[in-house]
């Protein structure tokens, strides 16, 4: 793990993330020494130490010369999470505080396309962009969710929005890889998920295909009449590792109605019930 680049991802900038992995490693050091050890410009360094300070990530020792010392690790991890939601919270409230004024200016500089149309699907990456998508769409599901994955490895990522969903009394079906395609590691992520599943979503119902699944993903709300759903999909592809892929969103609800039939025809002549013993 690149400790800086963590640190840069949670809200720090480069020369902070470089100066407090720096201080961190050598427990209390000058300014020059500091600057010498990260790489952060001695015209930049007081002034990048007096921001880490003020974020409460190190500590300032009076003297000549004056020092910097690292908090304890658990103690540089509060103020982490302490500093990220002062900030959530800011910025939600700033939002709060302009939503208004800022619909009334897009409605009025806003101009619609002449013919009005929806694109057939959008693509997103898949990984942080595609779990975000999925959650949103586990959020707005009113009826059904239907999942079709692998071992569905990334249910701790969205597993809150799955039990607020089922809570919601939607349905929940998943159809996981069959064990004959899996590797002992896969086998034993499966097993931990199907528990997790049934431990955290009453009523949950899942089944393992038969065959291999060229597509993997989520069914929210379909329609045989057509008029409501949406989903998430990757096409299967063993020649390109799945965070290089594309995931396919759509909210076409004919081709909605598609997947649900695939899903459906899986799950009814394709799939078989999970045997108790192969979980122990």
């Amino acid at each position: 793990m690149d400790i800086e680049k963590v640190f840069e991802d949670l809200g720090l900038s480069q020369y902070q993330a470089r100066a407090l992995a720096a201080i961190i490693q050598c427990g209390e050091a000058k300014a020059s020494d500091i600057s010498r050890l990260s790489g952060v410009p001695r015209s930049k360094i007081y002034s990048v130490l007096d921001q880490l300070v003020n974020l409460g990530l190190i500590d300032k020792k009076p003297g000549r010369p004056i020092r910097y010392k690292s908090k304890k690790p658990d103690e540089i991890m509060e103020r982490l999470e302490y500093n990220i939601e002062m900030e959530y919270r800011k910025r939600l409230e700033m939002f709060r505080e302009v939503r208004s004024d800022l619909m009334d200016l897009l409605n009025r500089i806003y101009k619609p396309a002449e013919v009005e149309s929806k694109e057939l699907v959008r693509i997103v990456r898949v990984g942080d962009a595609s779990i975000r998508e999925t959650k949103l769409m586990y959020l707005e599901a009113k009826r059904e969710i239907d999942i079709i994955s692998k071992v569905f490895e990334y249910y701790p990522s969205v597993r809150e929005e799955l039990i607020k969903a089922s809570g919601r009394g939607v349905r929940v079906r998943v159809i996981l890889l069959g064990k004959r395609f899996l590797s002992g590691y896969s086998d034993d992520v499966q097993n931990r998920i199907i528990r997790s599943l049934r431990e955290d979503i009453e009523g949950v119902e899942i089944r393992l295909s038969n065959g291999v699944l060229p597509l993997r993903g989520a069914i929210i709300d379909p329609s045989y009449e057509y008029r409501t759903g949406k989903a998430i999909f990757v096409v299967e592809d063993i020649r390109t590792p799945l965070y290089l892929r594309d995931a396919v969103i759509t909210e076409n609800p004919s081709l909605v109605a598609g997947m649900k039939k695939y899903f459906d025809l899986i799950w009814k002549y394709e799939s078989s019930c999970i045997d108790p013993e192969r979980m122990d």
